[in-house]
């Protein structure tokens, strides 16, 4: 069995020169392929998916975790995202969605099992269209608390994509010992391509991983605008600092584990926070994706064992009274019906078998001495009001207990009748 992770080529406009990308798509992919060792799953079984492509994908068949922000930019390109390709056995967790959902895409999440969402929002947008959602929170959680030794080494401040308003207005001691990075990088268009290059989207995965390994081994602060450097610095127990001007809704499950400060906040800055103590909700978080790929990969193998072998016998899966409908000379013409017996199970078949095999026929009533009110949207009468029927109308005989008793009475009333057992069949007055 092959694991998949959310692989970023990013999708281009073919008049592009460059092309941003930003460092925190690879990350949250890190953090699948971290889970996924976790499990012991091996290096060489753990492969690439392309996030923009996932609908088209005809690699190897494969599980796939999907993680990702899913929103208006990526219509703008030539992008297909959701419902994935059949190779692609998708598990939507920790999913951001900001945008309308068309209807296959809708019916997708729907017959899914569950969707696993970064944020609030996504968990109640979902919700409102009949999805079954919940919160996981972004995987970059997920990622090891580094060790005791590492944190106490680690002595540097790093500033990444933090705005301007909030560097002046930090203490100047502080701002002078940090070091500036950015999350975004960017690209060149490859010749007029509408996607950057393979080796681009390699490098841009080695640099998210390089940037982990960076802040997890030297960092003592971070102070940064980016959700995907605040997540994996409080799961790795790196001190961060999280402000903006404004938070969108990508951000709504960290406001619940540190501040989240907006510009009517940053008086309030914390600048010599403490690492977040998180080891317990994180475990619970991975309980999740372990349960669930395990889960994804088992159906599969069960499908797979069942789809390799054969019947020794061919088998026809109708039911008895399916063959027995058959063998009944109907009329070609429309004509009406009734089902005398309506307390077994055979009575329903028996309707269900009528509508697939003679649209011709239209049940008008049921027939029994015990039950009343309706069966299959028609009123239930008793053997003794038969007479009130058409005389044309075919009554079936669908209870074997019952046969004798119809069998006379219907003879005696001269009504065409059918008696029904198994998938043997006695007519009377059809012609």
């Amino acid at each position: 069995m092959k694991y998949g992770y959310m692989f970023y080529q990013k999708p281009l406009k073919t008049n592009m020169k460059t092309r941003p990308v930003n460092l925190g798509d690879p990350i949250q992919s890190y953090a699948v392929k971290n889970l996924y060792r976790e499990m012991g799953i091996r290096e060489e079984d753990i492969i690439p998916v392309p996030r923009y492509d996932m609908a088209d994908y005809d690699g190897e068949e494969c599980v796939c975790v999907v993680n990702s922000a899913s929103n208006y930019e990526e219509l703008a390109y030539d992008s297909r995202f959701m419902p994935p390709s059949s190779k692609v056995h998708a598990i939507p967790m920790s999913l951001h969605i900001h945008r309308e959902l068309p209807a296959d895409e809708l019916a997708y999440y729907k017959a899914c099992g569950g969707v696993g969402c970064r944020d609030l929002y996504t968990v109640d947008y979902l919700k409102s269209i009949g999805v079954d959602a919940y919160l996981t929170g972004c995987l970059t959680l997920t990622l090891p608390r580094r060790d005791e030794e590492t944190a106490k080494g680690a002595d540097k401040v790093y500033f990444l994509d933090v705005p301007k308003d909030v560097m002046e207005m930090m203490p100047e001691g502080l701002r002078e010992e940090g070091i500036v990075l950015s999350n975004i990088l960017r690209f060149n268009n490859p010749g007029n391509s509408n996607r950057i290059s393979v080796e681009d989207a390699y490098e841009e995965h080695r640099k998210g991983e390089e940037r982990i390994a960076l802040l997890r081994d030297t960092a003592r602060l971070v102070v940064t605008s980016k959700l995907h450097v605040a997540s994996p610095c409080l799961a790795m127990g790196i001190p961060v600092v999280l402000a903006k001007k404004h938070f969108g809704d990508r951000f709504g499950f960290i406001d619940r584990l540190i501040p989240t400060y907006t510009q009517e906040h940053y008086a309030d800055i914390d600048w010599n926070p403490l690492p977040v103590e998180f080891e317990e909700e994180k475990a619970k978080i991975k309980q999740v994706f372990f349960d669930r790929v395990r889960a994804a990969a088992s159906r599969i193998e069960l499908e797979k064992m069942w789809n390799e072998k054969r019947p020794i016998y061919e088998i026809d899966y109708n039911t008895a009274t399916f063959h027995a409908v058959k063998k009944i000379p109907f009329p070609a013409a429309s004509f009406k019906y009734a089902v005398w017996g309506i307390v077994l199970s055979a009575a329903f078949y028996l309707d269900e078998a009528m509508k697939k095999q003679v649209p011709q026929a239209e049940l008008i009533a049921g027939i029994d001495i015990a039950a009343e009110g309706e069966y299959c949207g028609v009123n239930i009468m008793k053997p003794e009001d038969i007479e009130k029927l058409p005389q044309d109308t075919i009554i079936m005989v669908a209870a074997p207990s019952a046969q004798e008793q119809a069998k006379k009475l219907l003879s005696e009333l001269n009504r065409p009748f059918v008696l029904l057992k198994g998938t043997s069949v006695e007519c009377y007055n059809l012609n």
